[in-house]
């Protein structure tokens, strides 16, 4: 994996958008099955393409291992990802017995509000948000981490829903820190 080019983004000029690579041996034959590893992502079969979202992030994998991301933090980040789509490349390769790919690409979208439905609703202030709707925002968004709400995880009352926000976050494709 390499990165060929880090420009500035043009939605948010603190971030990058960045040209990288990957190395994985067969990627046409790959994608079919890596696309429905991958949580919400859409697939070009014709073009050979996959594109999703991560967070506020949008990363598109072509046919030739060149793989596009925006809103990227910094060169670490856009390194990270670059493996984890090697990775998640070759376990799609290994499970492929195991994953239909006659099926259409399932998708889930978990909003704001269906967010903020499990959260505490104290308005604590503990993530550093004046609120919990701007913390399921953020959240959403890949800056807040579901950890940084300090009721959820310290507070046994909320066991239950923080279970529940678990599961949606996770069957939606967010990666969760846990």
């Amino acid at each position: 994996m390499e990165i060929k080019d880090l420009l500035p983004c043009i939605a948010d000029p603190s971030k990058y958008r960045v040209i990288g690579r990957i190395d994985v041996e067969n990627l046409k034959e790959v994608a079919p099955y890596l696309a429905r590893v991958l949580p919400n992502a859409s697939y070009n079969a014709k073009d050979g393409w996959i594109s999703f979202k991560k967070g506020q992030r949008i990363i598109t994998i072509h046919s030739d291992g060149f793989v596009t991301m925006t809103m990227i933090s910094d060169r670490e980040e856009a390194l990270s990802i670059l493996k984890e789509l090697e990775d998640k490349a070759k376990l799609a390769w290994e499970k492929r017995n195991e994953i239909d790919i006659t099926k259409p690409l399932q998708k889930t979208f978990v909003g704001a509000l269906d967010v903020y439905k499990y959260l505490p609703k104290t308005n604590c202030k503990k993530c550093g948000e004046q609120s919990c709707m701007a913390f399921a925002v953020k959240l959403l968004n890949g800056e807040k981490d579901i950890k940084d709400c300090k009721p959820l995880f310290e507070d046994r009352k909320y066991m239950g829903i923080r279970e529940t926000l678990i599961s949606l976050l996770l069957s939606a494709g967010y990666d969760l820190d846990l």
